[in-house]
């Protein structure tokens, strides 16, 4: 979009399309699409070229598969970023539905045209997502789309502005609503020898026009991309010439017919909803991370609370407290709010460009640890703005003074404990993972929301700003707790994204529920999280009709969750999905440095107890000694806005 408007690219393809001869059939209303095609074109010409010769082919194969299709029965249309396509209304036919799936402002900008020329468009569904972040699926299906009948699945000429990561995402999302016999047809660009100077061309005039090409793959690896997504390369509609050369030409021209294939399902060992201790087998990458940050964090904390003078609500205060302790809280608090937050002053956009994320603010206030506007007391009826000043309270500066050093305190332990080579043989994959991610995620896991869900640093945070303590540091410098988290929390944007649920909720509760079901009190012990994470992460799978509560069967009092039909098959989707980003990401980053971070973390993480439980236990007078020890780590921290607890405490 440009001004509200369709970009250049937009306009050009458009001036293009009406010079074509389109696929005819005998339903339909090609003048509507030709129309809003002029519409769109505002009088530019399309000249002869390399490119105008590839734009017929390509909208003929496209028209091709849709007309094959519908003749083969097909009743559902899925248009993926369908910009100003007019496919729905050339090929619109009785029974048919239409989905098209576009950014929220190339949408409304093509409903405002569509209204304006009076096209009928009652038999389409227009899906607003933005790729990068929107759950797709999940759209599709409240938008109508029924996921148990077949459908066809359209993505032209979009696949080459988006990132190689984003599209494998919405290539999965498609699949995950696609029934057998549904087809996707696509466009990608395939890489040429050096020195073809048409395709430099085409890179330079769309880099200049605001819409930089992005992905670029040879026919092998597009092909090994839609497998990957459960996408499996089928025949091309054939208009009598001989099929095999068709689909060879098309092939080099990165046309691409693909059929839904089985998706590979994650064998699931028997176990007893009700043991003390669950199962554990083979983790998921992003277990192992979070149970060691988990540990990490906790023995952290733990020699924070010895150090600091404190109090809490259920434990009292602490035996070295003072008149102006302030209430405890985790290593989240430091990372998100203390670490920045001094005796100068900084304001609210300051602290969260320097942390990449929120923090609670009123609660560090009320809490004792900084003032906001000058003062101890509430000010705001809401959360503050982003100009007002925050500084630390003396109590606050104490804390920052112990907090300080116990990162480097606690490595130094785990260097003790797993020794130098083993430490350093989970710090460097760690290292060249984040050297290779965003460098503007925030250095802990964030407070999550209200659906648990994870959230990276938001679109409008300036990029990281440069000299305050480890900002911009390299990652090598940065505390074991800050590449953990980078790297957790970059495997939890990217499965949220795809699994339209939280990687919390997924991770921990679902896991562990089954048809049969389970009481309510034995989840803290098997997901190793608090009974507050437990029932906040069992309100959202109640909301999505995945888990239901109910009497105990077997008891007097008392009660048991189970899973409910679609929440099996979202638990299946959590095993699945787990395994499957750890197998992207070891095709996406430097060779052999995911299999490198596996190899660190498991033997960390096995035997019973596993090794990372050595640096668990509290000294005598933490909170953490007069309750329950845990039994389990949490398979993703829980981080919740009081305190920011990794088990949600």
């Amino acid at each position: 979009m440009e001004d509200g408007g369709p970009s250049q690219t937009a306009r050009r393809v458009a001036a293009h399309r009406l010079d074509f001869t389109r696929v005819p059939a005998d339903y339909g209303d090609p003048a509507a699409d030709q129309a809003l095609a002029a519409d769109v074109a505002a009088g530019h010409r399309a000249p002869a070229s390399r490119m105008h010769d590839y734009l017929a082919a390509r909208t003929s194969f496209f028209d091709r598969v849709v007309t094959g299709a519908l003749g083969r029965g097909v009743r559902q249309v899925v248009v993926g970023a369908a910009g100003y396509d007019g496919r729905a209304f050339r090929y619109a036919k009785p029974g048919v539905r239409w989905f098209e799936v576009d950014h929220p402002a190339t949408q409304r900008d093509k409903l405002r045209r569509v209204g304006r020329l009076g096209i009928a468009a009652s038999h389409v569904r227009f899906v607003e997502a933005d790729f990068t972040r929107d759950p797709v699926a999940d759209r599709l299906r409240a938008s109508g789309l029924d996921p148990g009948a077949p459908a066809l699945f359209l993505l032209e000429g979009v696949a080459v502005y988006l990132e190689p990561a984003v599209l494998e995402s919405v290539l999965g999302q498609f699949r995950r609503v696609a029934a057998p016999g549904s087809r996707l047809a696509i466009s990608v660009s395939l890489s040429r020898p050096r020195g073809d100077a048409a395709r430099a061309r085409f890179r330079a005039t769309v880099a200049a026009l605001g819409e930089p090409a992005r992905s670029t793959f040879e026919a092998g690896e597009a092909e090994a991309l839609l497998a990957r997504t459960g996408w499996r390369i089928a025949a091309a509609p054939d208009d009598g010439q001989q099929a095999a050369t068709r689909r060879e030409r098309l092939r080099e021209a990165g046309l691409l017919l693909a059929a839904a294939s089985a998706p590979a399902r994650r064998p699931q060992p028997p176990r007893s909803p009700r043991s003390p201790r669950p199962p554990q087998g083979t983790l998921p990458l992003s277990a192992l991370l979070s149970q060691a940050l988990v540990a990490f964090t906790i023995e952290f904390d733990n020699e924070a609370e010895h150090r600091l003078p404190h109090r809490t609500t259920s434990h009292g205060t602490s035996s070295h407290g003072e008149g102006d302790a302030t209430w405890l809280v985790s290593l989240a608090m430091w990372e998100n709010c203390m670490r920045y937050v001094t005796g100068e002053p900084i304001t609210v956009a300051g602290l969260e460009a320097l942390a990449r994320t929120g923090t609670n603010l009123d609660g560090m206030r009320r809490w004792g640890y900084i003032t906001i506007d000058g003062t101890a007391k509430k000010v705001n009826r809401g959360r503050p703005g982003p100009g007002a000043v925050l500084r630390a309270t003396a109590a606050g500066l104490r804390a920052r003074g112990i907090w300080r050093p116990l990162a480097g305190h606690v490595e130094q332990r785990w260097r003790e404990r797993f020794g130098a080579d083993g430490v350093a043989g989970l710090r460097d994959p760690l290292a060249s993972l984040v050297s290779q991610l965003d460098p503007g995620l925030p250095d802990c896991l964030p407070i999550l929301g209200a659906d648990l869900l994870s959230q990276g640093p938001g679109p409008g945070l300036p990029p990281r700003p440069a000299g305050s303590g480890l900002v911009g540091a390299a990652p090598a410098a940065l505390p074991l707790s800050a590449v953990l988290s980078r790297v957790l929390l970059s495997f939890a944007v990217e499965y949220e994204r795809e699994a339209g649920l939280s990687l919390a909720v997924g991770a921990n509760v679902l896991r562990v529920l089954g048809a049969d079901g389970t009481r309510l009190r034995d989840l803290p012990a098997l997901t190793g999280t608090s009974k507050e994470a437990v029932r906040w992460a069992l309100g959202v799978l109640a909301r999505s009709e995945l888990a239901a509560e109910e009497p105990d069967p077997a008891a007097s009092r008392g009660q048991v969750a189970r899973l409910t039909p679609r929440g099996l098959g979202a638990q299946r989707v959590y095993h699945e999905l787990v395994d499957a980003l750890e197998r992207r990401w070891q095709e996406r980053f430097t060779p052999g440095v995911t299999g490198a971070l596996r190899a660190s973390l498991e033997p960390l993480a096995a035997g019973d107890p596993p090794p990372l439980f050595a640096g668990l236990q509290p000294y005598p007078d933490n909170w953490r000694a007069s309750v329950r020890p845990p039994v389990t780590l949490p398979h993703f921290p829980v981080v919740l806005h009081r305190g920011g607890y990794p088990d949600g405490s």
